[in-house]
């Protein structure tokens, strides 16, 4: 099965408001359950007005929303204080608004959290991050809630319809694999080339599994955690390097000093960034998954980078072409996602569950049920 939407790619807009009349499925109270990080970093679960939608909208009430690693970020949660939290969802729709007319009631979706205009240069460019539009929109109030507003941006141009077959744990991987998707597209890694990847969370294990599904020649895998390590070994990855925690050096030393095309590396932590850097082959590329703290610098030498022709590549989050691709890969089996879910808390232990999730030993993907 393929994952459909309500045009073809490249979507379409939606259809201007037609007379015709909202249709709505049964949606009781005025209030809902929804995840709030605060100014402290904790996570409370709290009771928010129920969203309501307009023209091209639709209301989706959530299934399943993964954590993500960068809700787990200190600086990053400290900048969403005081909103609800949640991009990797799956739900079901219960409501669309005047004018829609490719989804209804009863359809289960991934709805991505950003969406762009399709029409701007960047757009043109297929750069859809850095178009404003992208970076304006989001899911109302947030995807930790227990019914989300689709705007009608995000729903015309990336929201997908789950093919039959998938459950909704296995179609909440779609923006996290959209995103190694795009990295892997931005690294120019393809059939018969070596990867390393360092860091082995939900990211690392999908890209290990990717980077087989696109035939890699080796695959290599290097994590401090010894779970993570097994897994990466069952994910597809050729060798695995487990690290001791915080030492530096060791993936250099472990591998013989094997170069690699391409270095992805998953944690934002600079140390793990230099000691990739030694290991990409001439001409390759290091892949920056994500982000490092705001103010934090690396020194790197461009003497070095010249003569190795080494290219820093960093990829920031994804598109409705990555998001599709990804939803395509899941449904397909290509790119397995299952027993990538360690652990299940229902929302109201959302505290428990980013304390779980914070903890890497024995897990890898931490999702709240609704």
């Amino acid at each position: 099965a393929s994952p459909t939407s309500p045009a073809s790619w490249k979507p379409s807009p939606v259809a201007k408001a037609s007379g015709m009349p909202s249709v709505r499925a049964s949606v009781k109270g005025r209030r809902m359950k929804a995840v709030r990080v605060e100014e402290d970093g904790g996570i409370s679960v709290v009771e928010v007005e129920k969203p309501r939608i307009g023209a091209g909208e639709a209301l989706v009430r959530t299934r399943v929303v993964g954590i993500c690693g960068s809700d787990l970020l200190a600086w990053y949660a400290a900048r969403k204080a005081g909103t609800i939290l949640g991009h990797e969802v799956a739900g079901e729709v219960v409501e669309v608004g005047e004018g829609v007319t490719g989804f209804a009631p009863g359809d289960r979706v991934v709805p991505h959290h950003h969406a762009p205009c399709l029409q701007c240069d960047a757009c043109r460019l297929g750069r859809y991050v850095h178009c404003a539009e992208w970076r304006s929109s989001r899911l109302d109030p947030g995807g930790m809630a227990e019914l989300v507003r689709i705007p009608a941006g995000n729903l015309s141009r990336d929201t997908w319809k789950i093919p039959a077959g998938l459950t909704d744990e296995e179609a909440s991987f779609t923006e996290p694999l959209a995103t190694v998707v795009k990295a892997l597209r931005r690294a120019s890694f393809g059939e018969g080339q070596s990867i390393l990847v360092v860091g082995l969370g939900t990211a690392g294990q999908l890209a290990v599994r990717l980077a087989r599904a696109r035939a890699a020649s080796r695959i290599a895998a290097a994590d401090a955690v010894a779970s993570r390590a097994r897994l990466a070994r069952e994910s597809g990855a050729d060798e695995v390097f487990q690290t001791s925690a915080g030492a530096s050096g060791e993936i250099a030393r472990l591998s013989g000093r094997r170069l690699y095309d391409v270095v992805f590396v998953s944690p934002g932590k600079i140390e793990a960034m230099r000691e990739a850097a030694s290991l990409v082959a001439p001409g390759g590329t290091l892949l920056l998954f994500t982000m490092s703290g705001p103010g934090e610098t690396w020194d790197v030498s461009p003497f070095d980078l010249y003569f190795r022709e080494i290219r820093v590549v960093p990829s920031y989050s994804c598109g409705p072409d990555d998001t599709k691709e990804s939803l395509g890969l899941i449904a397909s089996r290509r790119v397995a996602v299952a027993d990538l879910v360690t652990h299940r808390f229902p929302v109201e232990e959302a505290a428990s569950a980013f304390a779980r999730a914070r903890d890497p030993n024995g897990s890898v993907k931490v999702v709240l049920t609704f």
